[in-house]
């Protein structure tokens, strides 16, 4: 039997269950989302694993899981069929006995009788649980779930099907305490430095700030590197001054704050009629691209386009006068298809008159410069509608 965990972090260890995962024949998207909302609940996943359809694997993952973790989240193997051991595997690994639950059993025949296919005997095994186990009925599948607690920590069996498992997660997550963060760990979306020297600003911050309790995390995702903050501060003014801190650190690099690439940001000032006034008139561009290779112009006129088509009516008269873009760039030892060296992005962005330039270097690392360049222009072009200083003018 396990021994209490005191205090009880709020951790899980996600683990899906499948042979055909490890042959690569489906992606595991249940524990990218799983993950992902468990996050939202305010529960850091310290590690996932995908094992086979084999009971001591699963036993020996739920086992390791529970040495590190609040709460472990089992996904598949609840099926009917004799590779379906998941329910066995988790016995075992908790030192419990199975028991039949006839609600589930009759669940389960309800289900099958009504989409008129003929109850096997092997379904019998979706009735049987751990002893002591909450069970989750399922909705939109014959596979209920099962949440077991045994010494503090929290195991969850879920079905595979995502459309089955993921309401069955929330309703867990719902029924072990865990309600959804009041907020969002902190986090920023930087372009225009490397990887190194966005840690290296935000590490010195966290180390210069007394009561900080924070964490950093960084992702490079070209052109891109983000950055998140997870376990906030002593005490909440701390927290907010942080805050504020790791923002200078970052400053003049901030593309948002919201996950969002500078293009989807973009995209929303384009199509949804917030844009260049006060009035509310959606942005309207005219460019002149040789950066990207066309690769701008192209999104935003797909983009205009539908815009255009959702009003259904041609611009009105009186709307403010567009906005224009020209990018360049100067590829220093290599070119757009001959990835060496870097390239010397520049963007002038003419609102009302006035330019405002942003300039950029970045190396030449292969054909997805020319989709960071687009992502460049886009970025100027927020810049410049909310009037934020030009860069190297």
């Amino acid at each position: 039997m396990l021994e209490p965990l005191t205090p009880a972090p709020r951790t899980a260890c996600v683990i899906t269950v499948g042979d055909e995962l490890l042959r690569g024949e489906i992606a595991d998207t249940n524990g990218t989302e799983a993950s992902r909302r468990l996050t939202a609940h305010g529960i850091a996943t310290r590690s996932r694993h995908t094992v086979a359809d084999d009971r001591q694997d699963i036993s020996d993952a739920v086992g390791h899981g529970l040495g590190q973790a609040w709460l472990v989240l089992v996904i598949g193997g609840l099926g009917p069929t004799s590779d379906d051991v998941t329910r066995y595997a988790v016995g075992h690994a908790l030192g419990l006995d199975m028991e039949d639950r006839e609600e589930a059993w009759d669940a389960v025949c309800r289900r099958l009788v009504d989409l008129r296919i003929d109850v096997h005997p092997d379904n019998r095994r979706q009735a049987r649980f751990p002893v002591g186990s909450v069970l989750l009925p399922n909705a939109h599948g014959t596979a209920w779930g099962a949440t077991v607690t045994v010494g503090g920590r929290h195991v969850v069996l879920l079905p595979g099907p995502p459309k089955e498992c993921l309401p069955m997660l929330d309703a867990a997550l719902a029924g072990v305490g865990a309600r959804p963060a009041a907020t969002a760990d902190p986090r920023w979306r930087t372009m225009g430095l490397p990887e190194p020297e966005v840690a290296a600003r935000v590490d010195a911050v966290l180390k210069a700030t007394p009561g900080a309790r924070a964490t950093a995390g960084y992702c490079w995702r070209y052109p891109y590197v983000d950055v998140t903050l997870h376990g906030g501060a002593e005490r909440s003014d701390t927290a907010a001054a942080l805050t504020e801190l790791v923002g200078e650190a970052l400053a003049g690099h901030v593309v948002g704050r919201d996950g969002r690439s500078a293009g989807e940001r973009l995209a929303d000032r384009v199509t949804s009629a917030r844009g260049d006034s006060a009035a509310g008139a959606p942005v309207r561009l005219t460019i002149e691209d040789s950066l990207s290779h066309g690769r701008f112009q192209q999104w935003y006129e797909g983009l205009a386009a539908e815009a255009a088509e959702a009003a259904e009516t041609p611009e009105a008269d009186g709307s403010p006068a567009g906005i224009h873009v020209a990018a360049t760039g100067t590829w220093h030892t290599g070119s757009p298809t001959d990835h060496r060296g870097s390239v010397a992005m520049t963007c002038r962005v003419t609102v009302d008159g006035t330019t405002h330039t942003y300039r950029l270097d970045e190396p030449n690392l292969g054909p997805e410069v020319l989709d960071g360049a687009a992502e460049f222009i886009a970025w100027s072009v927020l810049r410049a509608l909310d009037a934020e200083p030009a860069s190297g003018a």
